[in-house]
């Protein structure tokens, strides 16, 4: 048989969700939910969509012929629509943050699909607790090694290398308008803005009034744990990358 009878089906338009750890996607994911998105049928606590990360989150997978690829994808892709007819919806997608290593390969896969990629303050995450995917991928992205558990100084790097990656796969022009950088401090400081431009790139008109899905947000005590630490830890680069990139929300 062919790549191509091995592979997904290109007319799907499944909506992904990916970021650093610790991002706060779990709450993206809810939102999706309460606008009709099925998300998958085993999901743990985060609201992770655990088929995808049987499949996809095996460092082993960057190194996938396509075919291999295609056919982990299909699988997947079979599972979420089966789950999506039983539930009686019509879109499908997932939250899982190790999805942005490989959204290069899914989107060239689904011309119609659409990545929404939550970013965190890239000072905040390099404080946080959650450092498993830094550890896990960091070695690959920042060509070095990473201590276990990552540092700040190694924390930030790796949030700027993904910054950078996904910025440059966003800026093809296959991809205009596929993608979406959403700010998780805009959304707890503007969320009923947010999610409406949200459900915009979506094109989702969601059955929940958008205030209901805003009610969803409980912004953490944890913004802003980066100005109770010295600084001075960091790559001057990276501070200098997150300055010119990371906006105000």
């Amino acid at each position: 048989m062919s790549m191509i009878e091995h592979g997904p089906d290109p007319t799907q338009a499944p909506i992904a969700v990916g970021a650093i750890g610790g991002s706060g996607t779990r709450v993206l994911a809810r939102i999706l939910k309460g606008a009709g998105v099925f998300m998958g049928t085993r999901l743990n606590e985060s609201e992770d969509n655990l088929d995808f990360t049987d499949r996809f989150r095996h460092r082993e997978v960057l190194a996938l012929p396509d075919p291999a690829f295609q056919a982990r994808l299909r699988q997947f892709e079979g599972l979420s629509r089966a789950g999506m007819r039983a539930a009686g919806q019509q879109r499908w997608g997932w939250k899982e943050p190790n999805t942005h290593v490989v959204i290069e390969r899914i989107l060239r896969s689904y011309p119609h699909m659409r990545y929404v990629h939550l970013l965190r303050s890239g000072l905040d995450m390099a404080f946080s607790a959650n450092q498993r995917q830094a550890w896990f991928w960091g070695p690959h992205f920042l060509e070095r090694p990473v201590a276990e558990p990552p540092g700040p100084r190694d924390m930030l790097a790796y949030f700027c290398e993904v910054h950078r990656r996904i910025s440059t796969v966003a800026a093809r022009p296959e991809n205009r308008d596929r993608v979406l950088f959403l700010q998780y401090e805009a959304l707890c400081a503007r969320p009923e803005a947010e999610i409406a431009r949200l459900m915009g790139f979506l094109g989702l008109e969601p059955a929940e009034p958008v205030a209901a899905l805003a009610a969803l947000i409980a912004p953490p005590a944890s913004i802003g744990r980066h100005r109770e630490h010295d600084l001075s830890v960091f790559d001057p680069a990276d501070l200098a990358y997150l300055e010119r990139t990371q906006p105000a929300p």
